[in-house]
């Protein structure tokens, strides 16, 4: 059985971005759908914790929650979760893209296609060095946050107790020649520090080390944000990479082995957890779409903004790396390039 439907705009993508990107053309007049492989909407950032201390460290997890539960609400907009794209012909101004959904076809017509189509943690298992998927106490920053809000307490995988000491690794995934990904993610300095904040705000026994390269800023607020850290005697910076995570099988605690660069030598420090914080590539799924679209990738391997004219639009972190914040703002802006150019055809 087959469906036809008519739709000056046509969303890939149920994250953040795409969701706020529809809700933006609904606003202004354009008839929009949205598309989304997975069973339901919001994507990564959905299963984000929120990270306020003793204020808010604007880490947006509350603007997710609020639009999902806004494009809920939103009849206009049809949603196709889901739903695979299997086919797509035509071009500016006239697209057609069929897709599958529990073995039904349908057929969307779109003036316009705008690809939200995300990004994907970096799979924390390519650093082998670091044991996550064979040490338990090795996590990732996407499992510290999920923890944290599904469970609603912190405690360490293998015996359930309160991490005392815990280790935070940056640029796992990203900045790595031996990898492939020379690019900076740039959010996990900001991710990381908020979570570290957050738990010692409800945990104050619980001390962190900060292990960098460097810190990306982000946001205009973040300069005071991270003075607060350092002043904070819970917290530990160190600027060095660890090199190997031991395990002991006795204590199940963890041995890092860092450069120690105020003593210029290499030492080992014993932790309860340690958390990777993973950096950004871009979704599989998306690169099959970009095949079906005729989508080129930039030079970091994420999708490349589309010529104009081409009907075609990119937005969100599947362009390059971007927080929930950056990614809303993107978002909206693009659904006022996709408004200008329905209303110059």
């Amino acid at each position: 059985m087959t469906d036809k439907n008519n739709h000056s705009g046509l969303i890939i993508g149920g994250g953040i971005s795409g969701i706020v990107c529809a809700l933006e053309l609904n606003r202004l007049g354009v008839p929009v759908a949205l598309i989304e492989k997975e069973a339901s909407l919001g994507g990564l950032a959905a299963r984000f914790c929120c990270k306020a201390s003793e204020t808010c460290n604007k880490c947006f997890a509350c603007v997710v929650d609020r639009k999902l539960k806004e494009i809920g609400e939103q009849s206009q907009i049809p949603q196709f979760t889901g739903a695979e794209i299997t086919k797509v012909v035509g071009g500016p101004g006239s697209y057609r893209v069929s897709l599958t959904k529990a073995g039904k076809i349908s057929e969307l017509e779109a003036a316009a296609i705008v690809v939200a189509a995300g990004i994907d943690p970096y799979e924390a298992s390519g650093k082998g060095e670091y044991g996550y998927g064979v040490i338990k106490n090795v996590v990732t920053a996407r499992d510290l946050e999920e923890m944290l809000r599904y469970q609603g307490k912190l405690c360490r995988p293998s015996d359930g107790r309160l991490p005392r000491n815990i280790a935070f690794f940056q640029c796992v995934g990203s900045r790595d020649e031996s990898i492939g990904n020379l690019y900076c993610s740039q959010v996990c300095c900001a991710y990381a520090l908020r979570l570290i904040r957050a738990i010692r705000h409800k945990y104050p026994e619980v001390n962190a080390t900060f292990l960098y390269m460097d810190i990306q800023p982000a946001g205009a607020s973040f300069h005071d944000f991270l003075n607060a850290c350092r002043e904070d005697e819970g917290v530990r910076f160190i600027r060095s990479l660890p090199s190997k995570v031991y395990h002991s099988p006795v204590t199940d605690d963890l041995r890092v082995r860092i450069a120690d660069p105020g003593r210029g030598e290499v030492i080992e420090e014993s932790f309860d957890m340690v958390v990777l914080s993973v950096g950004m590539v871009l979704k599989k799924e998306a690169k099959a779409l970009a095949d079906l679209l005729g989508i080129g990738f930039d030079e970091e391997g994420f999708l490349a903004i589309p010529p104009r004219g081409s009907g075609l639009f990119v937005t969100g972190a599947c362009a390059g790396p971007k927080d929930i914040d950056r990614s809303v703002t993107q978002a909206k802006a693009t659904a006022a390039l996709v408004h200008n150019y329905l209303q110059g055809r």
